[in-house]
């Protein structure tokens, strides 16, 4: 017992923060990642282009100059619809910049996807990502959207 009182104060965590790796203590030619969600309960399934958010609910961009190598889109809970809807994963400006659209049978609870459509994509200024609902309204689903990019120059 004593001993572990020497040691009671030896790992502090008070300065994890500090000390975390984030996307803004990386160098420009590390890799990057963002995370992007759509969720109904939050967003709803009205078609259009709906803006992702980050993991926090703040509206997620991709910064200038980025250029973006990889994305992969998890279905987290199952879209579903009424009607034949399809969802397409991408950009405001360019809707199937990841996935193009994709019919509603195929967003399934648990399945995985590897965007690809435009990448590599170098953003000419920092660019909402988006999913854009068509066809027909969505009435569920949760996804989240993995982006790894590049600082550009």
């Amino acid at each position: 017992m004593a001993q572990n009182r020497k040691f009671q104060d030896f790992v502090e965590t008070k300065y994890l923060a500090d000390d975390a790796v984030t996307n803004a203590k990386t160098d420009g030619a590390a890799d990057k990642y963002l995370e992007a969600v759509y969720d109904f309960a939050v967003d709803g399934g009205a078609v259009g282009a709906v803006p992702m958010k980050d993991t926090s609910g703040q509206p997620i961009q991709i910064p200038d100059k980025a250029i973006v190598i990889s994305s992969h889109i998890e279905i987290e809970a199952a879209v579903t619809s009424s009607g034949s809807a399809t969802v397409a994963f991408g950009l405001i400006g360019n809707s199937d910049a990841f996935k193009g659209a994709t019919g509603k049978a195929s967003l399934t609870l648990d399945a995985v996807f590897a965007g690809s459509n435009d990448l590599p994509l170098k953003m000419a200024a920092p660019t909402p990502v988006a999913v854009t609902i068509a066809t027909a309204a969505l009435t569920a689903g949760k996804i989240r959207l993995f982006i790894k990019y590049i600082e550009g120059n």
